[in-house]
């Protein structure tokens, strides 16, 4: 029949699309030609492929890969859309005024035809392929951009899911038919016919119940009876809470309450189970209250030290109470969020948890530095101040640098260098470095302490005198013995080694002289690299004096060592005062060494 525009068609978007007949009706919008109306949400009841036919009783050829022009001979079948034929796809249901509107997205052939009628064809899914329709459309209007609607509402002979088939002809003479055009959901209309909420007059932290009441109603689409819905089952909460499950009773009605988070903003919600999606429709409700509760102060009390020692590789627990401020009293404050920020965060504030029952929380902590805890404001609590803890977990990191150990020719040594904590740069006032002695290198021994950074030094530098009995031989190290901030490291051992050597002889025959005598030192200067004594010779010899009384010591002679390690010296006495031989070493490998001293008085 030829199909008259009767006007505009507004309708409200509803939420029962199937998912299959959603996307073949979205397909259509693809297609040139006539534009097509857009189709409402989905629903989610699939249509299976088990379910869908893919032949009519129609007996029509089923189209090939190139239009077939008219020829009087009946339709041709279609399973998808084919460029230069018609195309139809029948929208979901809308249930607008409780009634199932039909819609229907078409589009002719092309250029410049038109559809001249459409046809739908309703089954049952689990009807055979050569099934009568349980129902024929017919009587349809132009909408607009490609929509047509059925003049009537639908009536159906049982709620549920059915089959679409349409036939599309347009006046070119193409005439197409789709046996599977997808499903619909003939379905009773759910409404909540009541919907009403109690909130404390005192709503605040303590008082926040909330009670709410409604009923569900069933509308036959077809008849438009209304009857009570029993036995549903309802969601009801408010922004953010754990929905409440209410049952309907046998008159429809429900009762039931929750708990909310924040400003109220109560929703119930009927959603068909998966047996009744094909059925009954989805319903929504709403209601806000628009005041906000009064809010709390809340502060943060650690129950764990501000400062926490873990061994290395550990986890610290920061532990806490949330509470918050009523009255002049501090109360826990239940199941609230708290938020982390610190080097294991990025230095971001990210939510870490919330307390328990009774406000207590707990964090784990692997990464050592300081931290800020604080908890998530809410329309009950205010945000509290940020507090603070600090994580001390040993990490690598502390390292010896310019490090010297040396030894000088009187025998003393000399450990000196600077000890760094990685990025931290110098240590903490107080740090102190262990030097440490071996006799073989094998076996060490703590021999001095030395502080870092101590007064005429740099921040990270030390130094530190050693002497292992006359002498600096031997090896020797440093190491730093670590903190709660930094594991410990020693640094590399150094072998300190020098030729002792020694004067024999040098004694006067008297300690008496006469004023300008001339006194004569004799004896032998020897070495021992390996624990014997021998004869050091060609080496030089030295003979110091001073006068009593003096400061000062004076170089009165000098000689040289012969083959044998003999020395020979002699200088004039001028006054009282004290005499002694001495070996310098002139080079790194010997230490020096003097005689015994000698007091010669001057008459």
């Amino acid at each position: 029949m030829q199909l008259t525009v009767r006007g505009d068609f507004h309708v409200r978007p509803r939420l029962f699309i199937s998912t299959s007949v959603a996307a073949g009706f979205l397909a259509t919008l693809a297609l040139p030609g006539q534009a097509l109306a857009g189709p409402s949400v989905p629903s989610s009841t699939p249509m299976k492929a088990a379910d869908t036919p893919t032949a009519d009783a129609t007996g029509a050829p089923t189209v090939g890969d190139t239009p077939t022009p008219p020829d009087g001979q009946g339709p041709v079948i279609l399973s998808k859309p084919v460029p230069g034929l018609p195309w139809a796809a029948a929208a979901p249901f809308d249930y607008t005024n409780d009634r199932a509107n039909l819609r229907v997205s078409a589009r002719s052939s092309g250029k410049g035809a038109t559809v001249t009628s459409l046809t739908v064809r309703f089954y049952p899914l689990d009807a055979p392929a050569d099934a009568a329709p349980v129902l024929t459309v017919t009587d349809f209007e132009y909408v607009d951009a490609g929509v047509w609607r059925a003049t009537n509402p639908v009536v159906l002979p049982a709620f549920g899911a059915y089959r679409v088939a349409l036939d599309v002809r347009d006046d070119h003479g193409f005439d197409v038919t789709l046996p599977a055009g997808g499903t619909v959901d003939y379905q009773q209309v759910v409404h909540f016919s009541q919907y009403t909420q109690s909130v404390p007059s005192d709503f605040d932290f303590d008082h926040r119940t909330v009670t709410v009441h409604g009923a569900l109603t069933l509308t036959d689409p077809g008849t438009g009876q209304v009857s009570p819905f029993s036995g549903a089952t309802v969601s009801v909460g408010g922004s953010g809470s754990d929905p409440s499950k209410a049952t309907t009773d046998a008159d429809g009605t429900f009762t039931t309450s929750f708990d909310a988070i924040g400003a109220i903003q109560t929703f119930g919600e009927y959603e068909p189970g998966r047996e009744d999606s094909w059925t009954h429709t989805h319903a929504y409700a709403y209601l806000s209250q628009p005041d906000l509760p009064a809010s709390e102060p809340t502060r943060i009390r650690f129950t764990s030290p501000p400062d926490i020692n873990v061994p290395a590789g550990g986890t610290a627990t920061v532990t806490g109470v949330v509470e918050r401020k009523v009255g002049d009293a501090w109360l826990p404050a239940p199941r609230t969020f708290f938020e982390l920020s610190g080097p294991q965060t990025g230095s971001d504030w990210i939510s870490s948890g919330f307390s328990d029952d009774q406000g207590a929380f707990s964090t784990l902590i692997s990464q050592a530095g300081s931290y800020q805890v604080r908890d998530e404001a809410t329309d009950f609590l205010q945000q509290s101040p940020a507090e603070g803890v600090r994580v001390h977990i040993p990490q690598p990191g502390a390292q010896f640098t310019s490090l010297s150990i040396s030894q000088d020719a009187t025998g003393q040594g000399l450990v000196a260098g600077h000890l760094t904590l990685g990025q931290a740069g110098p240590p903490p006032a107080g740090t102190t470095v262990q030097v440490q002695y071996s006799a073989d290198g094998k076996t060490w021994r703590h021999a001095a302490t030395t502080t870092v950074g101590r007064q005429g030094l740099g921040k990270d530098e030390f130094l530190c005198d050693v002497r292992q009995g006359s002498n600096a031989n031997g090896y020797w190290r440093v190491s730093f013995l670590g903190n709660r901030d930094w594991l410990p490291v020693t640094g590399k051992a150094v072998h300190l080694l020098r030729t002792p050597t020694r004067i024999t002889g040098g004694r006067l025959s008297t300690t008496h002289a006469s004023r300008n005598q001339k006194l004569a030192f004799s004896g032998s200067l020897q070495q021992s690299s390996t624990g014997t004594w021998h004869a050091y010779g060609h080496a030089t010899v030295r003979l110091w004096f001073q006068p009593t009384g003096s400061k000062t010591w004076h170089l009165m002679s000098t000689a040289t060592t012969d083959a044998h390690g003999q020395y020979s010296l002699s200088a004039k006495d001028t006054s009282t005062g004290t005499w002694y031989v001495a070996y310098q070493s002139p080079d790194t490998h010997h230490l020096n060494s003097t005689s015994v001293h000698t007091r010669v008085d001057v008459k």
